[in-house]
């Protein structure tokens, strides 16, 4: 086999792995196990921020920490339907507020309350996060467009308000 043609190969094996790890991940978890996972993974005893989403077709994704994405990557670009965020450490704790299809913005929930719905195939569009004792950032990307170049902090709008697109990523990170 020729060089070029097994670093073609090798390239598109690489990109093979990595379209096939998130459908292994995004199986889905019952809501019960997507907390009791959040718990587990914020007991380390480390300031952390750990969240878990709902996913169109895949139930809630497993946890992810301090800016690991959170969502259906590409080509299984899924909308984000409903979200739970905590924080360990310090006392620190966090509220957040979901922008939703037909909706607008919901209620304040706080320390691994679901914002968004699930069962209602409502896109998450936003979303507003503000930590208690810690400074949290975060960042989206959703339908139309990628990663927000600009994070938000403590209470900035990641996603998109009034343009009907919804978020399919996220990631929360202390700052």
């Amino acid at each position: 086999m020729n060089r070029k043609l097994l670093t073609v190969l090798i390239g598109f094996l690489s990109a093979l792995t990595v379209l096939v790890a998130p459908a292994a991940a995004a199986q889905g978890l019952t809501e019960a196990e997507a907390a009791a996972e959040l718990d587990q993974r914020l007991a380390s005893g480390a300031v952390s921020v750990c969240y878990s989403v709902h996913v169109q077709d895949h139930n809630w994704l497993g946890t992810v920490c301090d800016g690991e994405e959170a969502g259906a990557e590409w080509p299984w670009d899924k909308r984000i339907e409903a979200v739970m965020i905590g924080v360990n450490g310090g006392g620190a704790g966090v509220c957040y507020e979901a922008h939703l299809q037909d909706i607008g913005w919901e209620s304040q929930k706080c320390n691994l309350q679901q914002a968004g719905t699930v069962g209602q195939a409502r896109r998450l569009e936003a979303l507003k996060v503000t930590g208690s004792g810690v400074t949290l950032c975060y960042t989206a990307r959703g339908q139309g467009y990628d990663w927000q170049q600009v994070p938000k902090c403590q209470g900035g709008v990641a996603g998109s308000v009034g343009a009907g697109r919804y978020m399919s990523g996220l990631k929360i990170w202390v700052a």
